[in-house]
């Protein structure tokens, strides 16, 4: 064996060009699949950093249709008095914003998890200062205390020992710091970056309110217990709910998961896998291209291996010989890919963002990934060397020694194969060029689409009132909102102003059953969903979204007036298809299950949002008064020409009304577009340079194919001109083969695009849809670079010299 790996090593470097060429390549097809296996490896199968984390699940709830949800407050004490015989331990947290106020210094906001005191059990980590807090510190009036994260610590406190006992001051309370988590203690692709550990405190309107289910819940099972053991212990649970309260409840169910599969949202985890096959078949392209360059390497030594042959070695052996140098320069490409891999994951790794998109992605290679890239080493080896050893070792030893000339061709296996691999190589680039450039020019026209509101000259800033504090009751919102609203109107240059639980960015604030007189069930679970925003009298003039019926709520609306309500088209069509909407009724149920009657007062055209990808749950669009629920979590909007501009005067207008409340983010719209699609455009860039690196080998491998033509039939070609045949006759000769395998790879790279193309859409609908146009663009595109491929090795067929290829004949 080793002297085959010296003599396979000896061949390599006679052959300075090919190995070369063929190391190149291999590196870059190693190096993109290594890269994109990491990326894979790290969002959806690398385990969370915790002690024991296969005890560790993410216990989340489903709705009555599957999709994921979370968990009232109340629910969770239920779920945890349960689960006893299952789970050592099951804690409930949820991520909240705190406003943290220094003499001298702005207001910053921090962000934090509110937990039951079991949290830190159940994760398994304990304070490296300090200590955690208890469960007596649950309760409002003892539950002024804080455990910092160490990054935190380290950049707020300058890592000082003796912070423990330190009195800082959280939302208008003095809060005392009690510990310090250790560094290691950091899950930011679970709950992105934190910055305090605190009791959770739960306000009596949340939880009392079975309908708000922002919590969310993780455990710690008991040794030997599985996952479905524990839910079967959780399951009676929700059975219950459902008889006694269908309209909640009904359809609810529970599904239990490792909290690295909680990471990650179904179409991010489409978006990876897409990546991780477009890498692989990147690398197939590659290992394609080297068996169509070891084919010809062979055509051209194939008196060696006839010779060799004569002399009495094996077919087997001479099949070892040639299987060794492909595992070698296999080897080898992998070595290098892992290069190009690790400096492919510094570049992904910075520009990735995640969190509140102020956090990158660290792409370390583990032994997991070194495997992978030693078996894309030996896979490549492997492929590119077992068929072209094969026929090259299988020839007719006497044909053979014969043929005298440099110009003998090669047999019809060996051509139908390396025509195969060219044709395969073009399908697989069209592919790649065609779902990249489907998903690029869908994201465009996502951005470029009419949202049906001013995407353009809108600034938004969201805070949150201290609901824990100051803003306990909603009178105390009321106050702050209407204060809020006055000093927003008085910006200077600002054309419209407005607060609202949140614009048409994401999702809507909340999804809820609604019942519509003489219309639908009284059935909450049988009745259709709307989504529901809470707006201040001038938000539709504010977002630019027109009215198209009635009115919009008058200022001057108070929490006791009769509840009214403004609807979008698409409800209104839909309920009341061949009459005016307004005057009508619907219902919806309040916090305490209580059926409430709206009127509808005014229709307004259809909103998209701006930043979802899928399409959202409802098209039914309900506008309430925000003085009906007034939320301590709220969005401010100013409207101008400049809208940037604002910045600064929203920051005051905040500070006026409370000092203690801080803006947490404030941007315009473009710029929040910008900010929410960083990793779109990465993703997009990404496809894109594999798709072009696909075209480039492709390329190159059909220009191999068409060069190694010419080479073989120079005799032929030499006799037709001298025979009389024009130089554009050898031309059209060689195009024509080179053309051919072309077209028939882009039919069927075409077929393969366009199932790709399908597959996108429905992961992806708003981003992608049915695109022929772009399948079709980029084959034109593909086969303008195949015809120079192939033009560039026929130019050379017809400057052949008769007289020299006679000779050589």
């Amino acid at each position: 064996m080793f002297s085959s790996v010296k003599f396979a090593i000896r061949q390599l470097a006679k052959a300075p060009g090919f190995t070369t060429v063929a190391l190149v390549t291999l590196a870059l097809g190693i190096g993109v699949n290594t890269s994109m296996y990491t990326l894979m490896d790290v969002l959806l199968f690398r385990s969370a950093p915790f002690p024991d984390q296969e005890q560790m699940v993410f216990v989340q709830g489903t709705t009555s249709k599957g999709q994921p949800d979370g968990f009232a407050f109340a629910e969770t004490d239920e779920l945890r008095a349960q689960a006893t015989a299952a789970f050592q331990s099951l804690t409930t947290f949820s991520g909240w914003n705190n406003t943290l106020v220094e003499p001298g210094r702005p207001a910053v906001v921090l962000h934090a998890i509110d937990a039951t005191a079991d949290f830190f059990t159940t994760f398994g980590v304990q304070p490296m200062l300090g200590r955690t807090y208890t469960a007596e510190e649950e309760v409002p009036g003892r539950n002024q205390v804080a455990i910092l994260s160490h990054a935190l610590w380290q950049s707020r406190f300058g890592g000082d020992p003796h912070v423990i006992g330190r009195t800082i001051h959280l939302n208008a309370e003095a809060v005392t710091v009690i510990g310090v988590m250790p560094a290691s203690f950091t899950y930011p692709l679970f709950w992105g970056p934190i910055d305090l550990y605190r009791p959770v405190t739960v306000p009596p309107q949340i939880k009392d309110d079975r309908n708000n289910h922002f919590f969310v819940v993780a455990g710690r099972l008991r040794a030997g217990v599985t996952r479905e053991q524990a839910k079967a212990q959780l399951d009676p649970v929700f059975a219950r709910w459902a008889k006694e309260d269908p309209s909640r409840n009904a359809g609810r169910g529970v599904r239990l998961m490792a909290l690295h599969e909680a990471a990650m949202d179904s179409t991010g985890r489409f978006i990876v896998w897409l990546l991780f096959g477009v890498s692989a078949v990147v690398l197939l392209i590659a290992c394609f291209n080297i068996a169509n360059l070891q084919l010809a390497r062979a055509a051209a030594n194939t008196r060696d291996l006839a010779i060799r042959s004569a002399l009495g070695a094996s077919r087997s052996r001479l099949i070892v010989h040639q299987l060794t140098e492909s595992l070698v320069l296999g080897l080898a490409g992998g070595v290098a890919g892992l290069l190009v891999g690790a400096w492919a994951n510094d570049l992904i790794g910075r520009s990735i963002q995640i969190g509140d998109l102020s956090t990158t992605l660290d792409l370390p290679m583990n032994g997991r990934v070194f495997a992978e890239g030693f078996a894309a080493a030996l896979f490549s080896g492997l492929a590119a060397g077992l068929v072209p050893a094969w026929l090259a070792s299988g020839g007719d030893l006497v044909t053979t020694l014969k043929q005298q000339t440099r110009g003998a061709t090669s047999g019809r296996a060996t051509h139908r194969l390396r025509h195969s691999l060219v044709v395969a190589e073009v399908a697989l680039a069209l592919a790649l060029l065609a779902t990249a450039g489907v998903m690029i020019r869908g994201f465009r026209a996502l951005r470029e689409r009419d949202h049906g509101w001013d995407t353009v000259h809108v600034l938004a800033a969201n805070i949150h009132l201290p609901e824990q504090s100051t803003y306990q009751t909603e009178d105390s919102r009321r106050l702050a909102i209407d204060k809020l609203a006055r000093r927003l109107a008085q910006i200077p240059h600002a054309e419209h102003t407005a607060l609202c639980s949140g614009p048409p960015l994401f999702d809507y604030s909340k999804i809820w059953p609604i019942q519509v007189e003489g219309q639908t069930s009284d059935d909450p679970a049988k009745q259709p969903i709307a989504g529901y925003t809470m707006i201040g009298s001038d938000y539709f003039q504010t977002l630019g979204i027109p009215l198209l019926e009635g009115r919009c709520f008058p200022p001057e609306l108070k929490a006791d007036h009769p509840p009214v309500a403004i609807i979008n088209e698409t409800m209104a069509r839909h309920f009341w298809p061949h009459q005016s909407a307004i005057g009508q009724r619907f219902g919806d149920r309040s916090f305490n299950n209580t059926l409430v009657w709206r009127e509808v007062i005014g229709v307004v055209r259809d909103v998209h949002f701006q930043l979802n990808l899928g399409n959202p749950s409802t098209m039914f669009q309900v506008y309430k008064p925000l003085v009906n629920e007034p939320w301590g979590y709220l969005w401010l909007l100013v409207r101008g020409p400049v809208p940037a501009m604002f910045k600064n005067e929203v920051v005051k207008a905040v500070a006026d009304i409370d000092p203690n409340v801080a803006v947490e983010e404030n941007y315009t719209m473009p710029e929040v577009a910008r900010r929410y699609a960083h990793n779109i455009f990465v993703i997009n860039d990404t496809m894109g340079g594999f798709a072009l690196l696909g075209l480039a080998l492709a390329a190159v491998g059909l220009y191999g194919v068409i060069s190694n033509l010419v080479a073989q039939r120079t005799a032929e070609f030499g006799i037709r001109l001298a025979l009389g045949a024009k130089p554009r006759d050898v031309l059209g000769l060689v195009l024509r083969r080179g053309v051919g395998l072309t077209l028939i790879g882009l039919v069927i790279g075409a077929a393969l695009a366009y199932a790709l193309n399908l597959a996108v859409q429905a992961a992806l609908p708003r981003m992608a849809g049915s695109d022929p146009a772009t399948i079709a663009l980029v084959a034109l595109v593909l086969l303008a670079v195949a015809l120079l491929a192939c033009w560039l090795p026929a130019r050379r067929a017809t400057r052949v010299d008769p007289v020299v290829a006679l000779r050589i004949e």
